[in-house]
């Protein structure tokens, strides 16, 4: 039998629990979403962990999955003929 110190001391903590239960969570979003997964981005606000905050609040994910990127504005050459100041 263990002795009671030791239960005590390998318990997990509701912090690291939480901790491992975010990670698991972003690990899924990260594979459903298209995203890279890496530790280091969790609680980061400017990495996909805040795009996943951004979704559980109710925004649109983006498609990362998509092989073609969304559509661009036409390139239009500027006319050198005419003389923009004065127009």
């Amino acid at each position: 039998m263990a002795q009671e110190w030791l239960k005590k001391y390998l318990r997990m903590k509701p912090e690291v629990t939480n901790l491992y239960d975010d990670l698991d969570e972003y690990l899924a979003f990260c594979k459903k979403q298209g995203y890279v997964y890496d530790e280091a981005h969790l609680y980061n606000e400017k990495t996909p962990w805040g795009e996943m905050q951004r979704v559980k609040a109710g925004k649109i994910p983006k498609d990362n999955w998509s092989p073609y990127p969304k559509e661009k504005r036409d390139f239009k050459p500027r006319d050198r003929n005419t003389n923009w100041k004065y127009r």
